[in-house]
This record gives structure tokens, sequence and C-alpha cells, in this order.
């Protein structure tokens, strides 16, 4: 399943056009420091849903020029209410402030701004939602030294020009969520500017690892047997497989044992 993300520096958005172009998802930006807003963010969060777009809001993380709490509040603020069918939000992970961040500050700011805004979102929901984190291969490891802190949040990982994306050890395998394949893409169907390429991975029998535990504890959590994976252990086997297409069936999905965007999305709001 493929999708797009876009600030309003990209330009004007067609959502319809998107959408029939076989996009499944997109993410805007929201906010990025404390102080910018994008100007585009209330008008695309509202047409996205309206035309069935998969909608997720990202903030741009300054770790050493902007206090990390103010961020999530800033960013909360800005977003205002999730709702069921949304995407988690993202803390897009990719600045140093120009060499000014070591790696400790960064860590420690990511902790405080994810902190705050799973706080805010078990607040507004009830539900317990990890955002996701974003990033490149090069700057998590060299900038950020691969720590083991964020093994459990979803990951959104940019790493152009290749069918399979280099995934940090922090995360290992396959455990990435969603591949940033392509950045700044003309052309595409419904963006007057430029825009970036994503698509969502399919999680399925040949993964293993905290993506499908969290699956597994999810399904879990709804006490039904019909829904029992077995033991949240990581590990994709048949009955997590059969777990999960009954869950899909009850909720009108493709039942294929296959977790693309759509069932993810429904068992986060479940």
């Amino acid at each position: 399943m493929y999708g797009i993300d876009v600030y309003d520096g990209d330009g004007r958005v067609d959502w319809a056009a998107v959408k029939n172009s076989g996009k499944t998802f997109a993410f805007v930006r929201a906010t990025e420091g404390v102080s910018i807003k994008d100007t585009a963010f209330a008008r695309h969060w509202s047409v996205m849903k309206m035309n069935g777009i998969i909608r997720g809001a990202y903030h741009f993380f300054h770790p050493k020029t902007s206090d990390p709490v103010q961020q999530a509040k800033e960013f909360i603020k800005t977003v205002g209410k999730f709702e069921p069918g949304d995407l988690p939000p993202v803390l897009d992970v990719e600045s140093d402030d120009n060499g000014r961040a070591d790696a400790t500050t960064i860590i420690k700011g990511m902790k405080l701004w994810l902190a705050e805004v799973e706080k805010a979102i078990l607040e507004q929901t009830g539900k317990k939602i990890k955002p996701i984190i974003y990033t490149a291969p090069y700057f998590w490891k060299d900038t950020v030294g691969n720590p083991p802190d964020f093994v459990d949040y979803p990951l959104w990982i940019a790493h152009y020009g290749v069918e399979t994306p280099q995934v940090p050890a922090t995360w290992g395998g396959k455990n990435w969520l969603i591949h940033q394949y392509a950045g700044d893409v003309s052309n595409i169907p419904g963006v007057s500017g430029d825009g970036d390429l994503n698509r969502f991975n399919t999680i399925q029998q040949t993964l293993s690892g905290s993506l499908i535990k969290d699956i597994q504890q999810r399904l879990k959590n709804l006490n039904k047997p019909e829904y029992d994976p077995g033991n949240v252990d990581g590990g994709f086997g048949l009955k997590t497989k059969n777990a999960i297409i009954a869950f899909q069936k009850a909720h009108n999905l493709q039942a294929d044992g296959i977790v693309g965007v759509k069932t993810w999305v429904h068992l986060l709001w479940s």
C-alpha cells in the first residue's frame, strides 16, 4: 500500500486526485520546533479525511533550539483531537540543529516529546498509541548512535532508491513500518509541487520482532477467543495469522492474514 507526505512548501494538494491515483495514506506536517505551524495543515487535515485518505500528522523535531515538551504541546494543540482511523503522530528525527545537539541531547529530548504526546493521546482517546519515529539510517546510526530505547516505537525509515530499506540496529531485521523510498518527487497526481513517496510494510509470516509483538498484544487485549494469537512473542505463527483473519472478517477488511495499513489502523483503535 502506497502513500505520500507533504508540507506547505509542496504547493496545493487535490486529495481526491491523490486518492484516485491509488494512494491509501498520507502524512502532512503540523509543526516544526515550537513556533513553526504549517500553514496548510488545517485544510489538509479535514480534506484528507473527507476523501477517505488514512491521515497522519508529523512534527519536525529540533532537539536543541526548542524545549521538547513545549514542542509536543504545540503539536497536540495544532492537530487537535486524534480520531479513530488516524495514523499515530510522527516524530521526525533528522536534525541535530547544525551540530549543536549530541546523541544524549537528542535521545533525552525524544523521550520527553514522546511521553508528552502519548499522555495527551491517552487522555484524549483512552488509547495507548505509540508515535511513529521517522529517521534515516545514517543519521540514526552516526548521530543518534543506534540507542535501544526506541525499539517498541514503529519505524518510518527514509532510504531512497532501494527496494528494501536499511533498518537501524535499534529495530533490526525487517522491523520497519513505512519506507519513504523517494523524496522531492514531481508530478505526483494531485500535488502541484513536489512530495515524498512511501510504502507501508505488509506485515505477514515472513516477519518477526517488535511489530508482530505489538499486534499480538493488541489482539490479546480484545479478549475474544477467535482473536487469540497465542504467545505474545513476536513470532508470526499460524495462530497469529488465524487471529488476524478473524479480526479482518469482523471488520469487513480483506481477510488474508496480512496486516496492511487498513488492518493496522483498525487494530490501533479497537
